[in-house]
């Protein structure tokens, strides 16, 4: 496997990569962006402007329709000469008598004539539709000798044909500040003629996009070059880089704070939650005279996805300490009918405890899931619940009321850990306890301290006179079984018996020792049950 600094160094390259990729990509985006978005600005500022002239030419063909106009003489040519001096910003107005020429219009410096190839129908687009009285076409033409070809829109009447020249010269002002050669804007009739172009031909396009009037038949085509392209993006990247930088640090904390978020103890021990992954390992509580497992303690343990067992040392505290504790212990809780099935059928006297914090017992929630589970079948005249001194109780008030409660159910009520923690002599006195288990610590003076008891013979002297079972925990060898005996304690957990087992070789355990055991009363009288 990959060492922690063989991934973290991979990591740095991976997230190394991804800065240049970022800062070049974002580079690249911003300036298409960009440039798109100018483009597109200047097209649009062309085409407010030349619907702007259009809409004026329109008005003032309305106007010049009412003029006195006979025929293209000095007198006509000079009524026209006043209108277009009060009309300066239309263009160049034509006029055409029913009875001219064809093609051929009268203006105020002379004739203009329309180039054949211009006069088919086909290339005209109608303002009004089918009713075809308003042209609007782009026409080569013939004025004062010179060719020519220029936006044209008209107006049919009933005894002439009024059109004027729209006036586009200006219309680079509109342009950005950009130097065209870098863009190419082409303005279209929407039947693809040509109208006019800004800027020069481009060699290399990068992009190219198109542009509408919302009032006109017209657009524009927009073409970009490279060059344009690849000069802003070098720019770009002046600021890019040091972006990417920054947002490649963000990731690699928020992937560092993951990994380490991945890692903790709390993630894990949520993960194994949801999965399932807490089991439980059953101790044997043995009455050491006759040899006889008249109970069992569910120990949590957290099976691991490769299938090692981690004994709760490890995860214990993290756990109690953590809501995750309510959830697990009521997954063991549910798990212990169906794990010491053949027992609990066998054996109405066989008791299974487990384990709770404080806040399983100063709350309502666990008692009240315990009456809906004994509701439901679940055999709790088996069950066994330890409290702790290593915890602090807060609520001994709340405390003993649910405690009373599961004792209702038939649920027997043991005090592990006794005399090692918070409680000392108030848990005993203020709760209702059935069972005194005494600790480890005690019992190993029996082995290492044989005249220093005092304290292990008056908490058996204590739970004498307050009538409590006791249950010795940590016995190791035989020499503290026959000591524990000689004080009158039967009941004895621990190594010399056996280590936790999984729930299968906790059943054949306790079905050899049944065979092998000697034929007497079981001790664990706390609620009066014994084998039938």
């Amino acid at each position: 496997m990959m060492s922690s600094s063989a991934r973290r160094r991979t990591l740095r390259l991976l997230l190394g990569v991804v800065m240049v990729m970022l800062a070049l990509s974002c580079g690249y985006f911003y300036s298409a962006w960009t440039l798109k978005d100018d483009a597109l600005d200047d097209a649009n500022k062309l085409l407010n402007f030349v619907d702007n002239k259009l809409m004026i030419a329109e008005r003032s063909l309305e106007e010049l329709n009412r003029l006195n106009f006979n025929q293209c003489d000095a007198e006509g040519r000079e009524a026209l000469e006043g209108f277009i001096f009060n009309h300066l910003g239309s263009g160049l107005f034509l006029i055409r008598d029913v009875d001219a020429p064809p093609w051929t219009y009268c203006s105020v410096v002379g004739s203009l004539i329309i180039e054949d190839s211009d006069r088919n129908p086909a290339r005209f687009l109608f303002l009004d539709g089918d009713k075809q009285k308003k042209p609007l076409a782009v026409i080569g033409h013939q004025w004062q000798g010179q060719k020519r070809r220029d936006l044209f829109i008209g107006l049919v009447g009933e005894d002439r044909v009024n059109a004027v020249r729209v006036a586009l010269g200006d219309t680079a002002f509109y342009a950005h500040k950009r130097e065209l050669k870098q863009l190419q804007i082409v303005l279209k009739l929407n039947n693809d003629i040509e109208i006019m172009t800004l800027g020069a031909k481009l060699d290399r396009v990068a992009f190219r996009m198109q542009a509408a009037s919302e009032i006109y038949p017209i657009y524009t085509s927009i073409n970009i070059s490279q060059s344009a392209l690849i000069a802003t993006f070098k720019q770009s990247l002046l600021f890019t880089f040091p972006i990417s930088a920054v947002v490649t640090l963000m990731l690699y904390y928020l992937l560092s704070m993951f990994h380490t978020l991945r890692n903790s103890l709390s993630y894990q021990l949520q993960k194994a939650a949801e999965q399932g992954d807490f089991i439980a390992h059953y101790q044997p509580i043995v009455d050491a005279k006759t040899g006889q497992v008249v109970a069992a303690e569910a120990l949590l343990r957290w099976r691991k996805p490769d299938g090692s067992i981690e004994p709760p040392g490890y995860f214990i505290q993290t756990l109690e300490e953590s809501d995750l504790i309510n959830e697990v212990t009521l997954q063991i809780l549910r798990s212990i009918p169906q794990d010491l099935a053949p027992i609990l059928a066998q054996s109405r006297s066989f008791r299974c405890s487990i384990n709770l914090v404080p806040k399983h017992v100063e709350l309502p929630d666990f008692s009240d899931e315990l009456s809906r589970l004994a509701a439901d079948g679940f055999p709790t005249m088996q069950l066994a619940v330890e409290i702790t001194e290593r915890l602090p109780m807060h609520d001994l008030a709340s405390a003993n009321k649910h405690l009373k409660l599961m004792q209702s159910l038939g649920v027997c009520v043991e005090l592990d850990d006794a005399g090692t923690g918070y409680g000392g002599s108030s848990y005993l006195q203020e709760l209702s306890i059935d069972v005194m288990k005494i600790d480890k610590l005690f019992v190993d003076t029996l082995l290492y301290s044989p005249q220093k008891t005092q304290v292990l013979d008056a908490n058996i002297q204590l739970a004498n006179m307050l009538n409590l079972q006791v249950i010795a925990e940590g016995v190791e060898t035989a020499e503290q079984s026959q000591a524990l005996l000689q004080k009158g304690v039967r009941l004895q957990q621990g190594y010399l018996f056996s280590k936790p087992l999984s729930a299968d070789d906790f059943v054949a355990f306790w079905q050899a020792a049944a065979s092998n055991s000697v034929s007497d009363e079981s001790l664990f009288l706390a609620k009066g049950v014994v084998d039938e």
